[in-house]
């Protein structure tokens, strides 16, 4: 590829990152019904020609937005699969990566993902799209936990069962510190000892 290529690449994939953050707050803020692409446009300092060139709509955005969204769950979840180690190394650096993040995308990102699979204006074949991606994470999560148990670190249990505590254990400190009463700097050794032996 050539240099020119490479930088209107990054400019273009750059820009698409602008749009879909500026989308993100818009969407977790206001919901899909009361957002307006213009919102969004102003949001992201941008021409709604501009967002016409990245998404052919309003739902088009909102679905590819979510669909990144999960995307990225499972690319994480695959790179803790991946990570050497044992199993306990794998489940605390993916603790450390959910809680690295900014709080307020990571509850802004659970907010569209909840709005999406409860709403009436996308399909079902769309929700469950979303369900099936939901479940290749969860899956990944769940063979952490199988193969920790082999090695006698995790506690015994039905590993999804496991799986699904370990997520929303981490999703409930996340929507906790939303709150602001008393929010805290989530421990990953504190999140692991509620599946660890020792």
């Amino acid at each position: 590829m050539a240099k020119s290529e490479e930088q209107f690449k990054m400019i273009r994939d750059q820009r698409y990152e602008e749009i879909s953050h500026a989308a993100l707050k818009v969407f977790a803020r206001k919901g899909y019904a009361a957002t307006k692409i213009s919102d969004i446009t102003s949001t992201a300092n941008i021409s709604h020609g501009l967002f016409y060139h990245y998404f052919q709509s309003k739902k088009h955005m909102y679905v590819s937005l979510i669909l990144n969204i999960l995307q990225l769950f499972i690319e994480t979840v695959e790179e803790a699969e991946n990570r050497k180690g044992t199993s306990r190394d794998q489940l605390a650096w993916l603790t450390d990566i959910t809680f690295s993040g900014s709080l307020e995308q990571a509850i802004d990102r659970h907010l569209l993902v909840m709005e999406a699979l409860k709403s009436e204006f996308l399909s079902e074949e769309e929700k469950q799209e979303f369900i099936e991606k939901y479940k290749i994470s969860m899956e990944g999560i769940a063979r952490i936990i199988a193969n920790g148990q082999k090695e006698g670190l995790f506690i015994e249990g039905d590993p999804m069962e496991l799986a699904i505590y370990y997520l929303s254990y981490s999703q409930g400190l996340t929507l906790w510190n939303a709150r602001g009463v008393h929010p805290i700097n989530v421990s990953t050794e504190t999140v692991m000892r509620q599946f660890c032996t020792d």
